[in-house]
């Protein structure tokens, strides 16, 4: 049903009055649905994209506690990796005959300058002085850096040997210092 043209100064019947306020409040109540279906519409968008945001906020929360993890594991990883020597913890053993490292270190040998021979670590052998001519009479401090347990023989004659632990953890300050070079 459509609006009932109603001519200027004319009478109209209470039926075509009645009709054409019937007809505007169906339109009426036509806009007002209209208008509640998208209000309803949009209120749910809202709350999908609220909830999306909350379960990006909770990923990310989760990323980032996750991340932090890494990073403290990567600084503790890397912190005790430096074998940065204790030189306060370094003690003199007698010739390596079977030492085995108490801790991570360096294991300092100074050779003999007329000698010759071999440092053995955990069965592998490497040269530790090589003299390859009567007048080559040198000698100096080597280090070898060793972890705890390792086995350490050698077959040259020593002037002295020292095990030189790394220092087991470093303090902010120090870490501070040590990023700072």
């Amino acid at each position: 049903m459509a609006l009932i043209n109603i001519e200027y100064g004319s009478l109209a019947s209470s039926e075509t009055m009645n009709s054409n306020f019937q007809y505007l409040d169906d339109k009426i109540s036509d806009v007002s649905s209209s208008f509640t279906t998208s209000i309803s519409s949009v209120s749910s968008n809202i709350a999908t994209v609220n909830s999306n945001l909350s379960n990006l906020s909770d990923r990310l929360d989760d990323t980032a506690d996750e991340l932090e993890g890494l990073i403290e594991e990567a600084n503790t990883s890397v912190t005790t990796s430096l074998m940065l020597p204790d030189w306060s913890g370094c003690i003199s053993i007698s010739k390596p005959n079977e030492y085995e490292v108490p801790a991570n270190g360096y294991v300092l040998i100074n050779p003999q300058a007329q000698g010759s021979g071999n440092l053995i670590i955990n069965d592998v052998t490497v040269y530790l002085k090589y003299r390859g001519h009567e007048n080559d009479n040198s000698a100096q401090l080597v280090p070898y850096p060793v972890k705890k347990g390792d086995i350490v023989t050698c077959n040259v004659n020593i002037t002295a040997v020292y095990f030189l632990p790394v220092v087991e953890e470093i303090s902010a300050d120090n870490e501070e210092e040590n990023n700072d070079v």
